[in-house]
């Protein structure tokens, strides 16, 4: 298990949601089904699909009709039940649990920061048998991972520095390069990775450590 030795003190640890806490087993994304739907009927993608997704409070009729998507009878139901089904299968990683008690009983602050649609942040909260100290869901503060202002609004309400804070995650310009240019400090997650190093981590275990 390496150590952590170029941390500064911390005082929270701030987590990505998907692919860093939490996985869906039955992966169906019929978010991204809406949109190849709007292609198929001449609505071509853009960068800003996403960012309407996520920053915003939407279910898939909310989302078709701000897209302008027309759906023909019966599609938004299959999404609907795409959907349904992608939140009974998510779980948590094995990890996770016990080393959020390990920071917590540390008094470690311990936070969520995720770019997410508002369906998937529920059954998070539901599997988690502890409360954390703030949810940063984009879909409520209404911007996304790696806007400055998402890193912002989680340091204010953890009251701290962003020095103090450090963020973990699975993607390296939302989790690491986004967090470390407001001054957090950040560490990629790769769970697929053989070994943790300084700089990579392939579990949460060597978190346990941080003071």
């Amino acid at each position: 298990m390496a150590k952590l030795d170029g941390l500064r003190k911390i005082h929270a640890v701030v987590f990505d949601v998907y692919g860093t806490i939490a996985q869906i087993n039955d992966k169906r994304s019929p978010f991204s089904k809406l949109l190849k739907l709007g292609e198929e009927r001449g609505r071509p993608r853009t960068e800003e699909d996403a960012r309407i997704l996520m920053a915003r409070s939407m279910d898939l009729r909310d989302a078709a009709a701000v897209l302008q998507i027309e759906l023909a009878p019966g599609e938004l139901d299959e999404l609907e039940r795409d959907l349904s089904r992608e939140v009974e299968s998510i779980s948590l990683y094995p990890d996770v649990v016990p080393t959020i008690r390990a920071l917590q009983a540390q008094g470690i602050k311990v936070a969520l920061c995720s770019n997410l649609a508002a369906a998937y942040a529920p059954p998070i909260q539901a599997l988690l048998p502890m409360p954390l100290d703030y949810y940063g869901w984009s879909f409520e503060l209404n911007v996304i991972k790696p806007e400055r202002k998402i890193y912002e609004y989680v340091c204010e309400a953890l009251g701290c520095s962003p020095h103090q804070v450090l963020m973990v995650g699975d993607t390296q310009a939302a989790d690491v390069d986004g967090p470390r240019a407001f001054g957090m400090q950040s560490m990629l997650l790769n769970r697929r990775a053989t070994s943790s190093t300084k700089n990579l981590l392939n579990s949460l275990e060597p978190l346990i450590d941080l003071v």
